[in-house]
């Protein structure tokens, strides 16, 4: 059966200063999430907040708030969330466009056949309008299908007292990395070292080049406020870099200015990763 885009359920709590939450029926495999936000006026990026995708109760994707999603979706060229002072659209994606073919793209679809319970929290701001809505849409596949592997987005906060080269040794292994984003407007280059050798070693300058001429889906680096390490510009999901296999992974960052660097992960990866 083809593809369809159906309305969810009403969301609850969906009130200010609150946790919303979308409860999504099982069965069907999910391709994307789209949210509508309404109010009647004074509507602003900042009054969602935190948004988190969990499976059987473990958090499987999280975005910092709706800005920083609004961000990875920009990056991968996909249709523009929009923002007006009466209205919001914004989605999740699972399916990926950018990989190199149908299998590929659809394979971190969310199956739903063998979860027990799937759902979307959204923190809402305190001083978001008082007349805030909140309207949920999927695109799905009907034909139950399990849910296998997946993209799990994750977020790890880092600081540095200085500026200059510094090491981040402690992100997880076990996942196959496809993207790392660097959420700092002056990262200025990277290192990524897979068991002491080193996979990338390049500028920023020289990374966001390799992005814009990536196939099938070129880039969009968001330069002013990231810095974007891209294992599979070319599509191929084969080449991300596997970390089941590594006793030491680790990532070393230039910055011109000390601070806090949000760390942004993607990783191919199963329910029993998380």
């Amino acid at each position: 059966m083809a593809r369809k885009i159906i309305k969810l359920p009403s969301m609850s709590r969906v009130v200010a200063g609150s946790k919303a939450t979308l409860e999504l029926p099982r069965g069907p495999t999910y391709r994307r999430i789209f949210f509508v936000a309404g109010a009647a006026t004074l509507l602003d990026v900042t009054d969602i907040g935190r948004i988190d995708v969990l499976i059987d109760g473990k958090v499987v994707q999280t975005f910092k708030n709706l800005a920083r999603l609004n961000a990875l979706n920009a990056y991968y060229n996909r249709a523009p969330d929009t923002m007006s002072d009466t209205a919001a659209e914004f989605a999740i994606h699972f399916e990926r466009a950018e990989l190199m073919d149908a299998v590929y793209r659809r394979a971190p679809g969310i199956g739903t056949a063998d979860v027990q319970t799937f759902h979307v929290e959204v923190d809402i701001a305190a001083a978001a309008p008082a007349s805030i809505t909140l309207t949920a849409y999927a695109e799905i596949d009907p034909i139950p299908q399990n849910l296998g592997v997946f993209y799990k987005v994750r977020e790890f906060p880092f600081s540095s007292a200085v500026a200059g080269e510094v090491e981040i040794d402690k992100l997880p292994k076990g996942g196959w990395y496809s993207a790392i984003h660097l959420f700092k407007s002056d990262v200025s280059s990277v290192i990524v070292e897979a068991n002491q050798a080193k996979a990338i070693d390049a500028s920023k300058g020289i990374l966001e080049r390799t992005q814009k001429e990536a196939s099938p889906v070129k880039r969009v680096p968001q330069t002013a406020t990231c810095t974007h390490i891209d294992f599979i510009t070319d599509g191929d999901i084969s080449q991300s870099l596997r970390t089941d296999l590594l006793n030491d992974f680790r990532l070393k960052a230039t910055l011109t200015t000390s601070g806090a660097v949000d760390i942004v992960t993607e990783t191919f990866d199963t329910l029993a990763g998380v």
